[in-house]
């Protein structure tokens, strides 16, 4: 459910450069949650965030949309919860 949230939470345009967002996003939103560290997910994560800041710079996403970052930011939370309980179990 949270990779699902993840992906659909910027809502792009319905044409061949949404398109193209769309799938660029989906590929940085599996780098999110197929992180096994949380030095991976920070990458992922920062990733994530300079291609959305860049898309709403570009005006392609709107400045106003704060259910989008609120559903980016508790994803990739859920995300480092996650895996620090594996480290904490693991003894890492």
């Amino acid at each position: 459910a949270d990779f699902n949230t993840l992906i659909n939470a910027p809502k792009f345009s319905d044409d061949p450069v949404g398109s193209r967002q769309k799938k660029r996003w989906q590929l940085i939103a599996g780098d999110i949650f197929k992180s096994t560290s949380i030095e991976a997910l920070l990458e992922a994560r920062g990733k994530a965030e300079g291609y959305i800041h860049g898309l709403v710079d570009a005006g392609h996403l709107s400045t106003t949309d704060t259910d989008r970052d609120y559903l980016i930011l508790c994803a990739v939370r859920r995300r480092r919860d996650f895996l620090q309980q594996l480290l904490n179990e693991f003894g890492y």
